[in-house]
């Protein structure tokens, strides 16, 4: 099972307020959040790029149009699903769209409740969200929910937890002292079922990190991999990722694949581990991705790498410039260079994810166009452009029409 984050919803601990956006409080008091509806109609398509007989296009009608579902925060994908919110005037309207453009389903929640999370389980990908309810002296409880990702249908919840999202999987946060500074005390659910995995109280690990399955502690200065059902995996020093016990709880972890983690919030000294074994991949990076289809990692540096699994060299390849490492998926890999790069004039070079080379215009994917490079490919080769906190979406590519 793989989970990709379109952009990683990483909201570092030290950054919690009591009005953080990702929390869900005090704002709407007895507000009841009704579960997501079925929609099953296209999203509006912004550019197509073929038209019918009238001189038009709708989303359902063109496998390489731009679709804009009307996003306005980043979205998740899994498994060719893609979800994000929208703001309207008086709550949030979250949309889950299929790479061809299709609005599946959405579901109203208060404005103050846009903490949401796409994770894997055995059975498929969940969507948690968040809402609320009223308690005992006027508090509210923070609440989350799983649905089916692809349906809207609940699979469990509503289930109280002790604050918002922190954003390294499904670990929420409390409230911090004060009002202001590090999150309080954690708690880690299973996107399954909704079942608490671990949580903080006296003398427990800390909790870091839940992602794809594993699940990452901190006991003193020892670093922990657990799975789902508490087997522990691996233990390494923390001083082993140059890191002390209070960095490591204030440090982002995303998602890499199925198994690998990507530590760190970026400049030239991120490491991907392998959640299976805690072992270290690659450090001293700027990003990775994975390519289910070629099951290949892929790590920039300053040049492009494709490791096995293990982190067995497969190939290398130069970055032009400043060219950065955009997105990996569907067998590709695309870089972007900025101004005075040496890609190509759209600023874009794509490689296979497989080998390395250089592919040809028959080969890529179609042309972003006036978007740039594609900041996330998903297996189904849908791809998101423009600007990550209110993407477009570009379904894949018809490749037999192409020949």
């Amino acid at each position: 099972m793989k989970r990709r984050a379109a952009a990683a919803m990483i909201l570092p601990a030290c950054l919690l307020t009591l009005g953080s956006l990702t929390a869900c409080s005090g704002l709407d008091a007895n507000s009841e959040s009704a579960d997501p509806r079925p929609v099953h109609s296209p999203a509006e398509t912004l550019r197509p790029a073929e038209t019918n007989g009238s001189g038009t296009a709708g989303a359902g009608e063109s496998r390489t149009g731009v679709v804009d579902p009307g996003w306005d925060a980043a979205a998740q994908e899994a498994e060719g699903v893609f979800l994000s919110l929208h703001e309207a005037e008086t709550d949030l309207e979250f949309r889950a769209v299929d790479s061809d453009g299709t609005v599946l389903w959405s579901a109203q929640r208060p404005r103050v409740c846009s903490g949401f999370l796409v994770s894997d389980t055995a059975d498929g990908p969940v969507a948690v969200l968040m809402d609320q309810q009223s308690g005992s002296n006027d508090s509210l409880k923070t609440r989350a929910s799983g649905f089916d990702l692809h349906s809207g249908k609940k699979l469990w919840g509503p289930v109280e937890v002790p604050g918002p999202l922190l954003g390294s999987g499904l670990v929420f946060a409390g409230p911090p002292e004060d009002f202001i500074g590090a999150g309080g005390s954690r708690t880690a659910l299973d996107p399954a079922n909704g079942a608490e995995l671990a949580v903080e109280h006296g003398d427990a690990p800390r909790i870091l990190a839940l992602l794809d399955g594993y699940l990452v502690l901190a006991d003193g200065e020892e670093l922990i991999g657990e799975d789902l059902e508490g087997r522990r995996l691996w233990t390494r020093p923390l001083a082993a990722l140059g890191l002390t016990a209070a960095e490591a709880r204030e440090t982002p972890w995303e998602a890499v694949g199925g198994s690998h983690a990507l530590i760190g919030s970026g400049g030239h000294q991120r490491t991907l581990i392998d959640l299976r074994s805690g072992k270290t991949v690659a450090d001293g990076i700027y990003g990775a991705g994975f390519d289910s289809h070629s099951r290949t990692l892929v790590t920039s540096d300053s040049k492009l790498n494709g490791l096995d699994l293990d982190g067995t060299k497969r190939w290398d390849a130069p970055l032009d410039g400043d060219a950065e490492l955009a997105a990996v998926g569907a067998g590709f890999v695309v870089t972007e260079a900025g101004a005075g790069g040496d890609a190509d004039d759209e600023g874009t070079q794509t490689r296979s994810a497989d080998d390395g080379r250089i592919l040809d215009a028959a080969e890529e994917a179609t042309e972003s166009g006036d978007f740039g490079a594609p900041h996330h490919i998903a297996d189904s080769g849908a791809r998101l452009v423009g600007d990550p906190g209110s993407p477009l979406l570009i379904p894949p590519v018809d490749r037999s029409a192409k020949r």
